[in-house]
């Protein structure tokens, strides 16, 4: 006959082995997410360089200057500023949630810290998906300014694509 303290440890071990189970499913999860965080990271990064409007070829002083942001306004409303700055923030949100990531892949035994480090990493994933096709969008209207018609069709995407994120994420409108 067993004694009931070795019952318990049998049950601790049972519930040990169940918790290794799901923290290395929260692990892969991780890694597939950490994928999607660097090539969010990738084309903000690429973004950042290759500015809507191109650059300046002629020889005058402002050579090499994104066009958009030499000409005053061009009529672009801030749109271009706007892209700059969303596409900054969306390669730091994507940068910050592979670092959260990284660090996450270190041996970590408690299911409740990494079950932290994966909601954060998705969370900032999420916000830089967002903030990502927002600076697109923004990149889009500063080009096509000029267009009132394309103008509306990029406000109707702008809150058509909010809309969706929001219910993607089981937000409530």
């Amino acid at each position: 006959m067993r004694s009931s303290s070795s019952l318990e440890i049998q049950q601790d071990s049972g519930s040990s082995i169940e918790s290794e189970k799901i923290i290395s499913e929260m692990k892969k999860t991780m890694k597939s997410n950490m994928i999607v965080a660097a090539l969010i990271a990738t084309a903000t990064f690429a973004a950042g360089f290759t500015l809507p409007g191109g650059y300046i070829q002629s020889g005058s002083s402002n050579q090499g200057m994104s066009v958009l942001s030499v000409l005053p306004k061009n009529g672009t409303n801030g749109s271009f500023e706007s892209f700059v700055i969303e596409d900054s923030i969306a390669m730091l949100l994507s940068m910050s949630a592979i670092v959260i990531y990284f660090i996450a892949s270190f041996p970590i035994k408690d299911m409740r810290t990494v079950g932290t480090y994966l909601l954060l990493g998705n969370i900032l994933t999420l916000l830089a998906m967002l903030t990502m096709v927002v600076a697109f969008l923004d990149g889009l209207q500063a080009v096509v300014s000029t267009s009132s018609f394309l103008d509306r069709i990029t406000i109707v995407t702008y809150l058509a694509t909010f809309l969706i994120f929001l219910k993607l994420t089981s937000f409530s409108v």
